[in-house]
This record gives C-alpha cells, sequence and structure tokens, in this order.
C-alpha cells in the first residue's frame, strides 16, 4: 500500500450575513451582506447562509452569550464570529487529507483527513483579524451604515474581503503568526525619556496631530494608541505598508541609478511613506497618499490620517 502526498488547507468559502436584513420568506438573499467566492450559485449562497443561521440560533437556546464558535465536518472546518450585534461572519476551510493506494487493482484509494491540522483557535484568530483590518480603514458596519446606504457596504466589504482573504495562506498560517503581538524595543531610562520628551513635543507643536508612534527596526518604542489598535495598525505597518513601501524605494532607486543620477544624500535623511498632499510633490520617490483609519474613542468610532515618515 503506497501512500501519495497529504494535501494543504484551502479557503472554501467566506461569507458575513445580517438575519434582520431579510426577515421574510422569499427575502432570503437580502441577509447576505457579502458572499465569496461570488459566482457561487445564489440558491448555494442561501442554503449555506440559512443553514449557519439556524445552528446559531439553535445553539443560543443553550449559551446566549456564547453561541455556536464551530462546526467540524469530515471535510471541511467552519469558524463563527460575530463582530458587531446581528453580524455574523463565517469562514470555512478544507480539512487536509492524504491517499493510500490499495494493492487492489481497480479499488479506489482510501483517503484519509488530517482534522488535528486545522485549529479552531487559530481560524477564529484569523477571522477576528480581518475584521479588525477592515475596521481600521473602513469603520464598523454601523459606521458605514450611518454615512452610506447597504449598497455601499457590501461594495467596501466585497473590495477590501475579496482582496485580503486571497494573501492568507492557510497551510501556513498558525499560532506564532496570528498572535504575534507587538514587539517592543527595550531602552534604559534616559533614552526612553528622550523618545518620549521628543514625541510629546511633536503633538505640542502640531494640534491637528492626536497620536504619535515612534518604531525602531519594526520594534515600538513610544506609542500613544490602545494596545489593541496598535496591534492592528502594527501588524499593517510591518507586514504590508513599511515592506511593500522599502521594495518600492529600491526599484525607485535602481531607476536613479540608471539615469545617473546620485542616491547616497538621499539614503542618510528620511523620507516620507505617506504624506499629506501638499507635501507630495516636494517628496522625491514614490511616497503613497494618506490612508484613512479609524480609532475607537470613549465617545465612538473617529477618523483619522495617517502620516508615516521613515
Amino acid at each position: 500500500m503506497a501512500s501519495l502526498n497529504k494535501t494543504s488547507p484551502e479557503f472554501r468559502n467566506f461569507f458575513i450575513y445580517n438575519s434582520t436584513l431579510g426577515p421574510k420568506e422569499g427575502m432570503e438573499h437580502e441577509k447576505i451582506v457579502l458572499y465569496l467566492p461570488v459566482e457561487e450559485d445564489i440558491e448555494k449562497k442561501i442554503r449555506n447562509v440559512g443553514l449557519c443561521e439556524a445552528i446559531v440560533k439553535f445553539t443560543e437556546q443553550f449559551t446566549p452569550d456564547k453561541p455556536c464558535e464551530s462546526v467540524h465536518t469530515q471535510k471541511t472546518r467552519q469558524v463563527f464570529y460575530e463582530p458587531e450585534k446581528d453580524y455574523w461572519m463565517i469562514m470555512t476551510v478544507t480539512i487536509p487529507f492524504s491517499e493510500k493506494i490499495v494493492d487492489n487493482a481497480g479499488k479506489e484509494p482510501e483517503r484519509h483527513y488530517h482534522n488535528e491540522d486545522v485549529h479552531d483557535t487559530v481560524l477564529r484568530a484569523v477571522l477576528k483579524q480581518t475584521y479588525q483590518m477592515f475596521k481600521l480603514f473602513n469603520g464598523s458596519f454601523q459606521h458605514i451604515l450611518s454615512v452610506c446606504d447597504l449598497d455601499e457596504l457590501r461594495r467596501r466589504l466585497d473590495y477590501f474581503f475579496g482582496r485580503y482573504l486571497g494573501t492568507i495562506n492557510f497551510s501556513t498560517v498558525d499560532i506564532l503568526s496570528v498572535f504575534s503581538g507587538i514587539h517592543f524595543l527595550p531602552l534604559d531610562k534616559n533614552a526612553f525619556l528622550k523618545v518620549s520628551c521628543f514625541m510629546n513635543v511633536i503633538e505640542h507643536k502640531f494640534s491637528s496631530i492626536k497620536y504619535t508612534v515612534f518604531m525602531f527596526d519594526d520594534q515600538i518604542v513610544w506609542s500613544g494608541l490602545e494596545q489593541e489598535d496598535m496591534r492592528v495598525l502594527y501588524r499593517y505597518l510591518t507586514t504590508s505598508l513599511i515592506p511593500v513601501t522599502n521594495e518600492e524605494w529600491i526599484i525607485y532607486d535602481k531607476q536613479m541609478v540608471a539615469r545617473g543620477e546620485n542616491t547616497t544624500s538621499r539614503n542618510h535623511r528620511g523620507r516620507f511613506v505617506t504624506c499629506p498632499p501638499e507635501v507630495m510633490d516636494e517628496v522625491r520617490g514614490p511616497p503613497r497618499k494618506l490612508p484613512r483609519i479609524f480609532i475607537e474613542e470613549e465617545d465612538g468610532l473617529k477618523e483619522f490620517f495617517l502620516v508615516v515618515y521613515q
């Protein structure tokens, strides 16, 4: 009996629904706020959402504060997360399997599923992480509905999750990658006080600056943000914005060298990674436009611009 290679966990589907949006018979499709893959048959979408909705309602009878978190089948693992009231996010991932070829000629290979390779805790953390990243750049679902309509919410969800989920490699995601946390740079007292004083001076001199963060070599020295907000922003900065920008600058430097221009002086001074429009024309290189981010404050969600200087 020969054993074949084992498969990897793969993305099956992802959807967000709200039961209050389609309460009557014949309006079931209205409950679906987002469903990926988009091309899946509408009847299948309605069935999948309806099944999950029924599971949530059933489990709420026994544990109202903590309904269903996951569903296990032989071939798939499904995780549930309610980021906001009445909004449920569900993600389905396939269970990896291996096949063994039986010696008997003509007999189908025996398939063995490896449930231990897929962990509920990790998948739910991924689900929560995707919501937090969406909220950072778009605000909460309720916030979007307060300023736009449902169609705009659907459009933003499709735009964000349609791209973000494609960046997740379910075969490599694990506890360490999901709960990587924040890395702080250890400093002696005098050095830390100098940085703290410097950031306070900036906030005092420029009244439009609400929060500041000081990082060195992907490690945080100073942060004025709450830890949960900083955790999401830190992940975005260290895994997306800064690495991508550095690659763009390498390409830009090579283009400068090809044109016979000197890059030495520029390499020894700071640069804007994102900057205000009025500064854009003065910056050499490929700075990005100011992204909007949303930070949770005591009186609700507030919108800010993210300026990054490296």
